[in-house]
């Protein structure tokens, strides 16, 4: 596997159904499709992935991060944090920064194990969301923030 990060200046709604993967409301991600550097995750012609990070103040937030179904624990993702914490540096950032849903069990592990530790949580964070959100059994309410000291 050849894994690029490309970039997305143009035509990001192509991406939309891999973007919807880790966030699953349209209207939210049609929120902050257009605030950020737009990365494909690649393999050849072939798209894995979506990487969204949006650069503010000393910080750059992982906004949203998915590998398609069959593409992942292949270490895509590990790839994708690795890019954005090298990125972020580039951009002048001294922390990378990511939320996820109470309820995403596998995306916490996730970033934990990337070396993140939790930094806050954004309580009620996913009311302002059109449908409730319900994983492993569990309704999202509160959004966990973690950070990435670079």
């Amino acid at each position: 596997m050849n894994i690029t990060f490309e970039p997305v200046p143009e035509d990001r709604q192509r991406l939309l159904p891999l973007l919807l993967l880790a966030d699953v409301s349209e209207t939210i991600v049609g929120s902050y499709i257009d605030r950020g550097a737009l990365f494909a995750i690649r393999d050849g012609e072939a798209d894995l992935g979506v990487l969204l990070l949006i650069h503010e103040g000393d910080a750059v937030e992982v906004k949203n991060l998915a590998v398609a179904e069959g593409c992942r624990r292949q270490g895509i993702g590990r790839l994708a944090v690795a890019f954005a914490a090298r990125w972020a540096r580039e951009a002048g950032a001294t922390r990378v920064t990511v939320g996820t849903a109470n309820s995403s069990l596998d995306a916490i592990r996730f970033y934990q194990k990337a070396g993140f530790r939790r930094s806050g949580v954004r309580r009620g964070f996913f009311a302002a969301y059109p449908e409730p959100i319900w994983e492993d059994g569990i309704r999202a309410r509160d959004m966990i923030m973690f950070e990435l000291p670079l």
